[in-house]
């Protein structure tokens, strides 16, 4: 019997079943708990208008923190949002957000460069992109990888490593300015349970490496040329007022020897 790897699931496919998962039990818990996180890492955001991609509950406000003019949603056709679209080909103007979240975006995208590329486009000089994804280093990346056969949302996705993300941006030259791990609790669907288990979650500064899932915040380097031009500034500078009189000198005697000989 030959092994095979999972087939990563089309992203236009897989959005429609989680939004059904995250109007599960669970699904909800695990929302609540990335609501009140990425709020802290909204703070800083200011400028006309960001974008998020996926938006699995349409009664909460995922950058309400934020101090974006314009906060627009984009999911796949069908399903409500400001833009219906493909993740792998925005409809968007290069270089015109501030702000790019990706909500299990590379989770479910068979092309998650092609993804990546395409945030990189449409983000601003020194915008942010924020990827929010399932942790395989948790209880839910052991049952991604005990149930995701069967072909479930959202057990069938491909949950990426925080280090392997990490690489990914490093190669578009992305700085990483935070990231960590949220939602302790076990993957199981009881409200009861995971009302009890709760107190888990203030354990989070001890055990943010397993969380179920992350929260990867990164700004887009660019060198401005203001920078640039102090430095040339500076480079000029820097050479003595001595160098330049004594060189000006021996222009003028070259000058005056050559006047002789004629």
């Amino acid at each position: 019997m030959r092994f095979q790897f999972r087939k990563a699931p089309n992203w236009v496919e897989a959005q429609r079943p989680l939004h059904q998962w995250y109007a599960t039990r669970l699904g909800q818990s695990m929302l609540d708990e990335l609501h009140s996180s990425i709020s802290t890492h909204l703070t800083d955001i200011f400028g006309y208008q960001g974008l998020l991609i996926g938006n699995f509950d349409h009664d909460k406000d995922l950058l309400a923190q934020s101090g974006l003019h314009r906060k627009i949603t984009l999911d796949a056709p069908g399903l409500k949002a400001d833009v219906n679209a493909d993740v792998l080909q925005l409809p968007v103007a290069s270089d015109t957000m501030k702000l790019v979240v990706f909500f299990h975006t590379l989770d479910f995208c068979d092309q998650p460069h092609q993804a990546l590329r395409e945030a990189d486009r449409v983000l601003m000089d020194d915008g942010q992109l924020i990827i929010i994804g399932f942790n395989p280093m948790s209880a839910f990346g052991l049952r991604h990888w005990l149930t995701g056969w069967r072909g479930k949302s959202p057990w069938h996705g491909r949950f990426y490593t925080r280090m392997r993300v990490k690489d990914w941006l490093s190669v578009l030259d992305y700085r990483i300015l935070n990231s960590n791990s949220v939602f302790f609790r076990p993957p199981v669907n009881s409200r009861r349970l995971l009302k009890r288990l709760r107190r888990l979650e203030h354990l989070q500064p001890w055990l943010s490496a397993i969380g179920g899932a992350y929260i990867m915040q990164a700004r887009k380097q660019t060198v401005p040329l203001t920078m640039q031009r102090k430095q040339w500034v500076r480079t000029r500078s820097s050479i003595p007022a001595g160098s330049i009189a004594r060189a000006a000198e021996r222009a003028k005697n070259a000058q005056k020897n050559r006047s002789g000989d004629l």
